[in-house]
């Protein structure tokens, strides 16, 4: 197999290319199927007219109609008009992705880390600052939905002029350390992926490791001319071509980015979460526009009549119609099993696509009857199904995250060399997701209170699984100052009573 290297040492960019193409071994998704059965607007209730045709409504039937002069009878064929037929549609699959995304992600992933000195606290600290600046928590969300949806995400860093991070970081933090180097570069971060017009291919050696990572995508000149670019990272490098009529390297757009590492994280998944439940969606849609044309049409009673009419008695207000001869009545036409029919294939295919994919169906009617507010120990057991879930999409999404740690502590060790380069080789985070559950701060507290009591945890434990703060050394700190006044006021005391 020919090497990245030698691939990119070709001078025939084309070739280049096609080759950077070829070392994807997954299948490339099929952006505009994804999005059809993402976008309910898209669904084929709603665009396949071929399949659910509108209805054709008789308007004037045909008829015969005798033409004196010529001496002809003519025929006048039947008059139809189309009438549309009700489409609804159901965004089962946005719903479904977004109730796993939020169990995925909707915690925050917890990073454990025990630093070993003054540096490596604050390169901890500068990571968090990184993330939170990047507004990570939300990013988390649309990585996580992107690779339940699209099948794929990556997500790019780069770096770009900005000394005022820098500058807020070190006021904020107010150590003893740090703060002598004067950085001017701050991390940014930008996703890939179908929906936001990329594809992707990834480069694997033969170890399996990621090296290299392209992505296709399109853009506007300033003419409106569409150019389609391609632009490849390497853990050294980052490399674009534009194809204007013929591939060309713009000036300026291939550099060498600086990095230690790859500056790419990447997440794939053979086909889309909500793949398997697909045709529970589509005879969804369709039992519920069926259902509601039946309901249109047939909303009026049709009062039926059986027999012969003699005559009718009465004002218009109070008239009854005789009828005569064997099995004589009236009555209304009702429906006696098809709506319970429908209503338990509805509820029957509702349920089966949720269970299918270990989601919880979050609404109001399927809550209310839950009493008390589910927490702790009783909301795990509820949702244990969907926390196994959890941990299934840990098994890519925790690895991702973890990369992503990873590499931002050695961008920070390169950017930021004086205080953290040594740090950055030596620090050791874990990156763990939690699945979303409602916290009790009562069980909490009490939890940990019984646990430092009972000599099984620290002090520092005990705070940290409250989670009632960030700040952890302080809140310790500030728990023996108040410990120590509270037994010196004690010691007071008891000094003045053995005086009187």
């Amino acid at each position: 197999m020919i090497s990245l290297q030698e691939i990119l040492a070709l001078e025939d960019i084309d070739q280049k290319i096609q080759y950077l193409k070829k070392g994807r071994k997954t299948e490339l998704p099929d952006r505009r199927k994804l999005w059809e059965d993402w976008n309910p607007d898209l669904h084929e209730i709603m665009t396949d007219k071929k399949k659910y045709p509108d209805r054709k409504v008789l308007k004037e039937e045909a008829k015969k109609i005798f033409d004196e002069k010529a001496g002809k009878t003519y025929e006048v064929e039947a008059k139809y008009e189309t009438e549309e037929v009700n489409r609804i549609t159901i965004p089962l699959e946005q719903d479904i992705v977004n109730i796993q995304t939020a169990f995925t992600v909707g915690t925050e992933p917890s990073m454990d880390c025990a630093p070993s000195d003054d540096n490596e606290k604050g390169l901890l600290a500068a990571l968090k600052s990184v993330l939170q600046k990047n507004k990570i928590k939300y990013q988390n969300k649309r990585v996580v939905r992107s690779w339940l949806s699209e099948q794929e995400v990556a997500e790019y860093w780069y770096v770009t002029d900005d000394d005022s991070f820098w500058t807020k970081f070190w006021a904020k933090v107010k150590t003893a350390f740090g703060g002598k180097a004067k950085p001017t570069k701050k991390l940014r971060s930008v996703l890939w992926s179908p929906f936001r017009g990329d594809k992707l291919y990834p480069f694997f050696d033969d170890y399996g490791d990621l090296v290299a990572i392209s992505r296709e995508f399109k853009k506007k000149d300033l003419d409106d001319t569409e150019i389609s670019v391609f632009m490849t990272v390497t853990k050294d490098s980052v490399y674009q071509w534009e194809l204007n009529k013929t591939w060309s390297t713009p000036e300026g757009k291939s550099f060498k980015h600086g990095f230690p590492k790859l500056p790419v994280l990447y997440a794939y998944r053979p086909e889309t979460y909500c793949h398997k439940v697909k045709t529970f969606r589509v005879r969804l849609e369709k039992l519920l526009s069926s259902y509601a044309d039946c309901i249109d049409y047939h909303f009026f009673p049709i009062l039926q009549l059986v027999g012969d009419v003699e005559g009718f008695t009465g004002k218009k207000k109070d008239r009854i119609v005789k009828l005569m001869g064997e099995g004589a009545g009236a009555s209304y036409l009702t429906w006696d099993q098809v709506p319970t029919t429908i209503e338990l294939e509805l509820k029957t295919l509702f349920e089966k696509a949720y269970s299918m994919t270990n989601t919880p169906q979050i609404s109001f009617e399927s809550l209310k009857g839950s009493g008390n507010a589910l927490s702790g120990v009783a909301f795990d057991y509820v949702f244990l199904s969907t926390h196994l879930q959890v941990e299934n999409h840990a098994e890519v999404i925790g690895d991702f995250m973890q990369r992503r740690v990873n590499f931002l502590v050695s961008a920070l060790g390169t950017i930021n060399p004086y205080e953290f380069d040594k740090a950055s080789q030596t620090i050791d985070i874990d990156v763990d997701i939690v699945p979303y559950r409602l916290d009790n701060v009562d069980d909490k507290v009490s939890t940990a209170v019984k646990a430092v009591e009972g000599g099984v945890w620290s002090q520092k434990r005990g705070v940290m699984f409250a989670g009632i703060t960030d700040q952890i050394e302080e809140e310790i700190a500030q728990i023996k100052e108040e410990q120590e006044e509270w037994q010196s006021i004690e010691a007071q005391k008891q000094n003045i009573n053995k005086e009187e």
